[in-house]
């Protein structure tokens, strides 16, 4: 969903910006793979079930044992430590990432703007091509508590810490005037307050979705992160938040060129196309939370 809204701000329904046609290749979002993974899940919890009356009876103290463990999930994959505090309570160390999904779209638009005019004076550009990339690598620290000695079933609080750049974006054909290339681009403002979205030096829009550094978490779990056999499988579902996302690019708007966050109060063009990059901009600033959903493998070093 956060790239079908991403998509639909860089590249709404008309204009350089707006969407006629769509074909998206070579991208897989992780939410794809969500069904399976819940499924895989309900097996692993059977299987930790059915398998509890055979489990070691041990204590578990202040950092008493230590256990590593391999997730995947709609956060990536991810590489942890897991020590206990108490019986009813343990901590988990670790880092998530996502590798290097990109997706690429190729977008036709009709617009007769100066800064779309071909050099030679031939017409249009009217095709732009965008690559897109998920960046997703966070350090986390989460606590997970028990409802007594022999649960299984936990609550987890705690935080994943990255950059807050969610996805980025960039045109990667031929579609400015070269006299534009470095110093201008789409225009959001009106004329008399200026609004410039600003090509790069080799003519190309770059564009940022990002969300805040520091992301709470609160999830449910089955399965202990610290095993009381030498190797467990846990399950987890949660949310990230987030706050709220903004899209960021370079702007000029008559102080000087920066790389900020596009304010909607200040894209004041009557173009019908602005209307609807607004829009955008207001669903996407809805997504306050990110779901991750996860399965992961444990084993007790000690």
């Amino acid at each position: 969903m956060v790239f079908s809204l991403f998509l639909r701000i860089f590249v709404p329904k008309s204009n350089c910006f707006l969407r006629k046609k769509i074909l998206i290749t070579n991208f897989t979002t992780p939410m794809k793979h969500m069904k399976h993974l819940f499924f895989i899940a309900l097996a692993a919890i059977f299987g930790i079930q059915t398998s509890q009356a055979q489990e070691q009876d041990i204590e578990y103290g202040l950092f008493n044992h230590l256990s590593a463990g391999v997730s995947v999930g709609t956060d990536g994959i991810g590489l942890e430590v897991a020590s206990p505090i108490t019986n009813f309570l343990s901590v988990r160390l670790g880092y998530s990432f996502m590798p290097g999904i990109k997706y690429t779209g190729n977008f036709d638009f009709d617009s007769d703007e100066g800064f779309l005019r071909k050099e030679d004076g031939s017409g249009y550009y009217d095709n732009v091509d965008v690559e897109g990339k998920l960046h997703m690598g966070d350090l986390k620290l989460l606590f997970d508590l028990y409802p007594s000695k022999k649960s299984s079933f936990r609550f987890t609080a705690g935080a994943y810490i990255g950059n807050g750049k969610f996805v980025t974006a960039k045109s990667t054909n031929h579609f400015i005037n070269k006299g534009y290339w470095g110093n201008s681009g789409p225009e959001l403002g009106n004329g008399t307050n200026t609004y410039t979205v600003v090509s790069d030096k080799n003519g190309a829009i770059n564009a940022d979705l990002k969300t805040n550094s520091f992301k709470p978490y609160l999830g449910l779990g089955f399965g202990r992160a610290i095993p009381k056999n030498r190797v467990s499988v846990s399950f987890e579902f949660g949310v990230q938040f987030w706050g709220t996302p903004g899209l960021w690019t370079d702007i000029d708007d008559n102080v000087g060129t920066k790389y900020r966050k596009i304010e909607k109060d200040r894209i004041l063009s009557k173009q019908d196309w602005c209307d609807d990059f607004k829009d955008g901009l207001d669903i996407m600033e809805k997504v306050i939370v990110y779901p991750v959903l996860s399965l992961r493998l444990n084993g007790r070093i000690f």
